[in-house]
């Protein structure tokens, strides 16, 4: 019921917190430039926007905890579904510079797409870690 993807990137930056989970929202872009970039070269990779909007929607729960160079510990975020982040959810966590995506309970809120999830899950995960291997 818990699906958790680790990085040690450079984490988020503090003002862009807030807005991980959003709809449409990305801070891997910055400039129209940005667009065409080559992903293969390792400079654009990381969570993205967009994904961690559509994981929050379908999860009970998405928990994202990063910490960036330089500060002193972690922070723990909690997104709804709207992927806005839940009041009271923020806190101070220790942790090393990076970013955790934790996912609960994903497709609670379609039976039907959680029960093929579970019964497919062996197969999922052999591609998902052939995938990961490609890397």
């Amino acid at each position: 019921d818990l699906i958790e993807v680790s990085d040690d990137g450079g984490g988020v930056p503090r003002t862009s917190r807030p807005l991980l989970a959003m709809k449409h929202a990305t801070s891997k872009i910055r400039t129209f430039d940005d667009l065409y970039r080559d992903t293969h070269s390792g400079q654009n990779l990381g969570f993205r926007g967009e994904a961690l909007f559509c994981l929050a929607n379908l999860s009970e729960n998405l928990v994202v905890s990063t910490r960036a160079a330089g500060d002193d510990v972690g922070e723990k975020l909690e997104f709804g579904t709207n992927g806005y982040v839940r009041d009271g959810s923020v806190a101070a966590i220790p942790r090393k510079v990076g970013t955790t995506v934790s996912v609960v309970k994903l497709f609670h809120s379609l039976p039907v797409r959680r029960t093929d999830l579970m019964r497919r899950i062996k197969a999922q995960r052999a591609r998902l870690m052939k995938m990961m291997q490609g890397y």
